[in-house]
């Protein structure tokens, strides 16, 4: 009896799993494989600049018609970039150079020419941090060579301010904008090793607070803000282990509660994620923890 339970049990599991599995569609994978790195959605395509394996690269990938398409290089090879769009255009912030040193560039790239700008330099040289925009500024989160406090860039007067400092500081993190708040999300700092923590900012304050924190600790994990949650997916933890991960953690703003979501199909980190139309997107990554060992997978999944 307890032997015909058991073999129930499992079947039961098997369609399960499968679902999980299944949940994520892959697609055309891009054309040179890359990690650390972000990604940007502009009318509907998604923007990835740089990263390791190209870093003077920017390619774009079209969900719609699932192609690929190389555009101008960067003005000079990066990873561990920022990026995000604003009013129809790419802004690229900072990143490490081959070398690994800190950079403080602006780049502003114009899909309609193809053409590259440069623009007033961040006031500290930055990289894996955060870029979010948020009504008509964008702001700079986290991120290693320099101080903790928040960036804000002007893009009509092409100046910057300093803002409150974080209350973890934290690199290899993630930022999203909901509701109006800024969302840092995880990361790691040297000699702490990864965080599961969470702060917001409200800009009407200048004040981060704290959140519940994520399930799990993380860095160099995608984020997205999507039909009034927020996802994270994947990342890596150095401090112990060198582990990558498969995990999803979703957040719920109205409990501020988290919850497991389905997993991605491989370990990745070093990935970004972006929302077009109803589905999210996991692009790139390394499946290899603390090393760039690219595969170049695209995945969706729609919640």
């Amino acid at each position: 009896m307890i032997k015909s339970l058991l073999i129930s049990f499992i079947l039961m599991l098997i369609p399960l799993q499968f679902c999980l599995a299944s949940s994520w569609t892959s697609h055309q994978p891009m054309p040179t494989p890359r990690s650390e790195l972000p990604a940007t959605v502009i009318n509907g395509k998604i923007y990835l600049p740089g990263g390791f394996g190209g870093m003077n690269l920017l390619e774009v990938y079209d969900p719609g018609t699932d192609r690929w398409q190389a555009l101008s290089s960067l003005p000079s090879r990066r990873h561990h970039a920022m990026a995000t769009a604003y009013d129809g255009h790419l802004y690229i912030f900072g990143g490490a150079n081959f070398l690994w040193r800190p950079t403080n560039t602006v780049w502003l790239y114009d899909p309609d020419t193809n053409n590259w700008d440069e623009l007033a330099p961040m006031p500290e040289k930055r990289y894996a941090g955060a870029a979010v925009t948020l009504g008509d500024s964008i702001y700079i989160v986290g991120g290693v060579g320099g101080t903790s406090q928040l960036l804000r860039y002007d893009p009509a007067i092409n100046q910057w301010q300093k803002l409150a400092a974080l209350n973890v500081a934290r690199e290899h993190t993630a930022a999203v904008v909901f509701d109006d708040l800024i969302y840092a999300l995880a990361g790691r700092w040297e000699g702490e090793g990864e965080r599961a923590s969470v702060e917001v900012y409200d800009p009407n304050k200048n004040q981060w607070t704290i959140r519940a924190s994520m399930q799990a600790i993380r860095g160099g994990h995608g984020a997205v803000a999507h039909g009034g949650r927020i996802y994270v997916f994947g990342g890596e933890v150095i401090s112990s282990g060198m582990d990558t991960l498969t995990s999803v953690e979703v957040y719920d703003p109205d409990t501020d509660t988290w919850a497991s979501g389905p997993e991605l199909p491989v370990s990745l980190h070093g990935v970004p994620a972006a929302v077009v139309g109803q589905s999210i997107y996991v692009i790139g990554g390394s499946d290899k923890a603390a090393a760039a060992e690219n595969h170049g997978r695209v995945l969706s999944w729609q919640p």
